[in-house]
């Protein structure tokens, strides 16, 4: 287990009434005597013989620690595979999930299920060279300036602070009330601390990275954030902003029309584009 792992069952144990010691990712003497003491307890109290193992007193320390990590995955809700003492996918998949709730107090997204909005309130086109010539103009073309509801940072050089953008003519009044509905809901301290104000870049003449037709960047109506945590070929597992912290933060977009490459297609989590996809 990762000294970060340790630190969240340490919190579990704590939160339980099984004193760990300090929260501090360092396993000893104090944390796996929580760890027993936990156990013996929900042998008693919480499991049923079918999915918990009798002989787990004689598992090795590392055995019984991974169980009791199991257990806590399993008394808060989430499925982190047999009841074994063996860390694999599944109990890896929920030590994430168990992270997730604790950090943000809220249930894990069952992102499996769930589509992006199809709202298009402001009739974007498709992403398709033809139709965003024929909506927007030529590439590089329309441009105006945006002052921002609030700060960004450059992600490149994060001391650089900008006031005001370039976009497209068409997406700017779009554009501010995104913005501003991310402001009034995260709040200017929640949107630094998950990063919604680390800026990526937006206009940009330039060709899609790996293709050969024109960015969407070219006609100033794409936006990247936060690129060192959602990078281009990042899917779910990775991508900072495929956390349930942001559910907001899309749903924000996604009511303008705005389309998001990572909740459509599980790439570029970074990218949200005024063109349908």
């Amino acid at each position: 287990m990762t000294p970060t792992n340790i630190r969240l069952l340490q919190g579990e144990l704590a939160a339980a009434g099984f004193d760990p010691g300090p929260v501090d990712g360092k396993f000893g003497n104090a944390t796996l005597g929580a760890v027993d003491r936990a156990l013996a307890d929900w042998t008693a109290s919480l499991f049923t013989p079918a999915d918990w193992p009798a002989d787990y007193a004689t598992f090795p320390d590392q055995r019984r620690t991974v169980l009791a990590f199991q257990a806590c995955c399993r008394r808060a809700g989430l499925d982190a595979g047999a009841l074994d003492g063996y860390w694999g996918p599944q109990t890896e998949y929920a030590a994430g999930q168990l992270a997730q709730l604790r950090s943000s107090g809220k249930a894990p997204t069952a992102w499996r299920d769930k589509t992006p909005a199809d709202a298009n309130p402001n009739g974007w086109p498709k992403e398709a060279d033809a139709t965003l010539r024929a909506f927007y103009g030529e590439p590089g073309t329309n441009l105006v300036s945006l002052e921002l509801p609030y700060p960004l940072r450059l992600s490149w050089d994060t001391a650089s602070v900008v006031r005001t953008t370039q976009c497209h003519a068409k997406v700017r009044d779009s554009l501010r009330h995104v913005l501003e509905q991310v402001l009034a809901h995260y709040g200017q301290d929640s949107i630094r601390s998950l990063r919604l104000d680390l800026f990526g870049g937006g206009f940009n003449m330039r060709q899609k990275r790996g293709g050969s037709s024109m960015s969407t960047h070219a006609w100033g109506i794409a936006f990247d954030f936060d690129p060192d945590r959602n990078k281009l070929e990042w899917g779910r597992d990775r991508a900072g902003f495929a956390k349930a912290d942001y559910d907001a933060w899309w749903s924000c977009w996604e009511e303008q029309g705005w389309a998001s490459l990572g909740r459509h297609k599980n790439y570029d989590w970074m990218h949200v584009q005024a063109a349908c996809l």
